[in-house]
């Protein structure tokens, strides 16, 4: 099954690679095509969340609000970059 990434990329060659994408589902290999781009950015996913909260610090608080808006920053920005990654020619 896909996430939101195996279907960006799979949108994303119907759009701008068709040739690509049809010989892909010319020869039956779509699916395990985009499987493998799918981990292939999920795993780049969680480099990026590493990264990023080796750049930015947890807060030093037992604020649940806080500790919130820092987890949504971190996942929504790797998210953003990864999306971006993925789109950079539709953006």
């Amino acid at each position: 099954m896909l996430s939101k990434y195996g279907i960006l990329y799979s949108k994303y060659l119907e759009e701008y690679k068709p040739i690509r994408y049809q010989e892909l589902i010319m020869n039956g290999t779509v699916n395990d095509f985009l499987e493998l781009k799918d981990k292939e950015f999920n795993y780049l996913k969680n480099s990026i969340i590493d990264e990023l909260k080796n750049r930015y610090k947890e807060p030093n608080t037992d604020s649940f609000i806080e500790l919130s808006q820092y987890n949504n920053f971190i996942y929504n920005k790797a998210d953003e970059i990864v999306i971006w990654m993925i789109c950079l020619k539709l953006i």
